[in-house]
């Protein structure tokens, strides 16, 4: 099993297997490629948008050993940045993941969806078009809430972030931007990065503008 903990602080040990978790997620025919970033606090290769999102996220984690940069080209082009965190001496786990893929429907400004409410989903707040149509998905909603975790148990305890969910202006398209934490499975045996329910939230959220 595999619950995104390691007894090893190695890139070439963590990558592949992260690979191989997130491949058979979205039932990849082959490897995906990936790219290993030092935590450093530099900014991330990934445009100036993301960059100043992804260090609200990743930056400042003091644990942070490195970025593993996956290209996904299926169902669409998507990027994925999964943190990689000190636990212990000479242990690690998977933190936060960082989502991002670009759109074909345009927006007429920025969105976001509210942070964790402690009864019912939070919403989509910004531009008023732009968050009346989404809001008006309740299945959308839904999932997005769902998805968008802000705490987690992994194998370095509970995990607290802030939540991110975005959609930003790009060009003719917009930017789908989400942050999650992964998702302990099998009692603790197991783990999930929901790659698959990403695809279908960004399909969903697509269709919705």
């Amino acid at each position: 099993m595999n619950n995104l903990a390691y007894n090893s602080q190695k890139p070439d040990t963590i990558g592949p297997k992260v690979e191989e978790l997130l491949r058979k997620e979205i039932g990849a025919p082959t490897p995906i490629s990936y790219d290993v970033e030092a935590g450093d606090g530099r900014q991330y290769g990934i445009g100036t948008a993301l960059g100043d999102m992804g260090r609200a996220i990743f930056g400042g984690r003091t644990d942070l050993l490195f970025n593993l940069n996956f290209s996904l080209t299926q169902p669409r082009a998507a990027r994925l940045s999964a943190s990689v965190e000190r636990m212990g001496p000479l242990g690690s786990y998977v933190g936060p993941l960082f989502y991002s893929t670009t759109l074909s429907r345009p927006v007429a400004g920025e969105v976001a969806l509210e942070p964790p409410k402690t009864f019912g989903n939070s919403k989509f707040i910004g531009e008023p078009s732009t968050a009346a149509k989404l809001n008006a998905s309740g299945d959308l909603l839904k999932r997005a809430n769902k998805f968008s975790r802000t705490e987690s148990k992994t194998g370095g305890g509970t995990l607290k972030m802030d939540r991110l969910f975005k959609v930003v202006p790009q060009d003719s398209g917009a930017l789908l931007v989400v942050a999650t934490l992964p998702r302990i499975t099998s009692m603790g045996f197991g783990a999930a990065v929901d790659a698959k329910d990403f695809f279908d939230i960004a399909a969903l959220l697509e269709a919705t503008l």
